[in-house]
């Protein structure tokens, strides 16, 4: 009973941050998988889902960086916390340039030549979820190993991007290399996104040892 008072009345109250981050990105994994099916399957339902989604990504955000504001104690390390708080943040913040621009320029879909990079990112957004998954257990091999997953994955995108850019410097359609070029900027800026989210978890659970 008086345990029970101390830990309500006077005890810092305890934070589940592993719990709030593998959320957060559970939610960025639902959105690239929205991404996939809207611009690969021209699926407009999934097209919508995208903005409800992303609103639910940035409550989570604002609500792990508000515990994270007033927590005294913290289970890791606080600035690996807000560091992967603010990286999850920027892959939806990416994925969103990605739809302003594509609304811009009208593009609807992606060609089947583009395919391969969302697909890519598709696979690092699930590694990565899975990687979060794991902190919960403290499962340090396994996070290493997703880790290098999405950082394989991210120089696969590389690889395709590079090929792509390539074959655009041949094409005399000025808009056409205009507006490709810019659409898959941003889609290997939100692969390197997860690259950077997937370093920072591999440095959390590396500090948990």
């Amino acid at each position: 009973m008086i345990h029970s008072l101390i830990k309500k009345y006077i005890l810092p109250k305890e934070v589940d941050f592993i719990k709030g981050l593998h959320e957060h990105a559970g939610v960025i994994q639902t959105i690239i998988d929205d991404l996939l099916h809207c611009f690969t399957q021209k699926d407009s339902s999934r097209c919508e889902k995208i903005k409800h989604d992303q609103q639910q990504a940035k409550a989570i955000r604002d609500r792990n960086m508000s515990e994270l504001l007033n927590a005294f104690i913290t289970p890791i390390d606080r600035e690996s916390i807000y560091r992967v708080i603010t990286e999850l943040d920027w892959i939806a913040i990416s994925v969103r340039h990605f739809l302003l621009e594509a609304e811009a320029y009208g593009v609807d879909h992606l060609s089947h030549t583009y395919h391969p990079l969302i697909i890519k990112l598709s696979h690092a957004a699930t590694v990565l979820e899975e990687g979060f998954a794991n902190l919960k257990k403290e499962n340090a091999q396994a996070i290493a190993t997703q880790a290098q997953e999405v950082r394989e994955t991210y120089d696969a995108l590389v690889t395709i991007y590079i090929q792509k850019m390539a074959q655009l410097a041949d094409c005399n359609d000025t808009r056409k290399v205009f507006v490709d070029k810019e659409m898959l900027h941003q889609l290997k800026d939100i692969g390197k996104r997860m690259r950077m989210c997937a370093n920072s978890l591999e440095d959390i659970v590396m500090k948990m040892q």
